[in-house]
């Protein structure tokens, strides 16, 4: 630092300094670069009083990733009347040191080029943005007009505030590398695993993917429980894709839509006169399954003879067909679904005991839509899309309206609904627009008043009540995942901790009652 005697000098370096204070509390509290280096860049134009200014941050492979000027548009950073700069920005990146020109026509170095000469630029400052010996940004000042525009002290200070902004640069860098870090080993996790037809990601929809890849290479029996229309089938066939069977048959079940006196037929296969109509021998669907996976849907309508003889399967993999005492043997992997809590079935004495913890050795829980409530928009993009090609609709526009209305909705038939929905309404659409017509009357019955007597909410309010009544329940969703440790949460959101912070209390959300107190 240049030792400044002048009590102006020192007045203004006081002053610097404390432009220097203020502007560290307000990058620490930014965690958007784009912003955050226009703040700086505010910042250096201001301190240096020069004419034109840049920021670039650089990727790992010194190419632009972030750049934020004034008094510059992208042209004049491009059109090679600019070059200066740029010979200038390369060789403070390659060399890792600042340079400083009070007056580069003066400069026995560039006093000749010719775009100096051309420009008349006068005065340049440009300086290395450092994290430990990596380059990774450069600022970069310069003045046009005015002959030693830039001071000893100048530069001294714009080192310093270099230095300054470095780490908060590099970290909101950093964290945009790791956003698309993560964002590529979830889009690779989903490749690998099959799980590109399940849309979803709420922290509960991760949880339950990163369970399915655990699991899905053993033989575990799996039992997969959650309300109808949440995609128990999904993850059954994701399941099987990821495990030693994947070549081998899927064989879905669904225990609900078979007749009592036909579901063991149906599963274990019946002899020729076993019953009224059976005038052939016919194998049943374990026996077809062989080798491969059976998913048994809706198995909380299994009645109890079918429940001994699965219950025996999973014992010993033997089976017997209807009518016969013949023995046969299988290899089958039993996945099984519940559209209700099967414990309180067994509770209830509806269903065996004895079967229920043979079922459950894996057990995974879907949640509902209404509980995950920040995959909705996903869930109607990816509809949108999928059925707007089916139909030969691209490029459909959901209105505000419409939007808010299916954001505000509660879903009792979970995802299931949502795509009956959004498939209705794209076959329904016209002129490129998906609107409140398009959707099932009930929905925009319940959205309209009852009575002339009653006020209507405005569509602004009712979209802020929605938005708000999200944010709250994921807020609590995140807390209840990471225990109550606020830090865990904020970084599972994606969301700034200060930010998280302002969110509980604007929603009165306690953090500690989420504490796990047998830890």
């Amino acid at each position: 630092m240049v030792e400044l005697t002048k009590n102006g000098d020192q007045q203004s370096v006081s002053s610097i300094h404390q432009k220097l204070f203020e502007l560290g509390k307000r990058l620490l509290a930014e965690v958007n670069i784009n912003r955050l280096l226009q703040l700086a860049m505010d910042a250096a134009i201001e301190i240096s009083n020069a004419e034109r200014g840049l920021i670039i941050l650089f990727d790992d492979k010194g190419n632009t990733s972030f750049q934020t000027a004034r008094s510059l548009n992208q042209g004049d950073i491009e059109h090679p009347q600019f070059e200066i700069s740029r010979t200038i920005i390369d060789r403070v990146r390659t060399g890792k040191l600042p340079i400083y020109l009070p007056n580069a026509l003066d400069d026995p170095e560039f006093k000749l080029t010719e775009s100096v000469d051309r420009l008349r630029i006068l005065s340049v400052i440009c300086t290395p943005l450092q994290s430990n010996d990596d380059v990774f940004g450069v600022v970069y000042l310069d003045h046009r007009k005015l002959r030693g525009a830039f001071k000893p002290e100048t530069y001294a200070f714009v080192r310093e505030f270099a230095n300054f902004i470095s780490l908060s640069a590099f970290k909101e860098l950093e964290r945009k590398r790791l956003h698309r870090k993560v964002n590529a080993l979830e889009k690779e996790l989903r490749a690998k695993y099959q799980f590109e037809s399940i849309v979803g990601q709420h922290p509960k929809m991760l949880d339950v993917l990163e369970l399915v890849s655990q699991v899905a290479a053993s033989d575990a029996t799996v039992l997969i429980q959650g309300e109808s229309g949440t995609g128990k089938e999904l993850i059954a066939r994701a399941l099987h894709h990821n495990s030693l069977r994947d070549e081998q048959s899927f064989t879905t079940v669904n225990c609900a839509a078979l007749p009592e006196q036909l579901l063991e037929s149906e599963l274990f296969g019946h002899v020729r006169g076993a019953f009224t109509g059976a005038i052939k021998d016919r194998s049943g669907w374990f026996e077809r399954a062989d080798g491969g996976t059976i998913f048994l849907d809706e198995i909380n309508d299994m009645n109890q003879t079918s429940q001994i003889r699965l219950l025996r399967v999973l014992q010993t993999g033997e089976y017997s067909p209807v009518g016969s005492s013949l023995v046969k043997k299988c290899d089958v992997r039993i996945i099984a679904a519940s559209n209700r809590n099967l414990l309180d079935l067994v509770h209830d004495e509806k269903f065996r005991e004895d079967l229920y913890y043979r079922l459950n050795v894996i057990d995974i829980w879907l949640p509902p839509l209404r509980e995950r409530r920040s995959d909705i928009p996903l869930l109607i993009q990816n509809f949108i899309q999928k059925y707007g090609t089916e139909y030969g609709k691209p490029n459909l526009n959901l209105t505000a309206e419409t939007e808010s209305l299916l954001l505000a909705y509660n879903y009792p038939g979970n995802v299931r609904e949502l795509e009956n929905m959004i498939q209705r309404a794209v076959i329904l659409s016209k002129d490129g627009n998906i609107e409140l017509q398009h959707l099932p009357e009930f929905i925009v019955r319940g959205a309209e008043p009852k009575s002339s007597n009653k006020t209507f909410t405005p569509f602004k309010l009712a979209k802020q009540n929605a938005v708000e009544s999200f944010e709250r329940q994921y807020i609590i969703d995140c807390l209840q995942i990471t225990k109550g440790y606020v830090r865990r949460a904020a970084k599972m959101a994606g969301i700034h901790v200060k930010n998280f912070h302002e969110k509980m209390k604007k929603y009165h959300i306690n953090p500690i009652k989420f504490r796990d107190t047998s830890e």
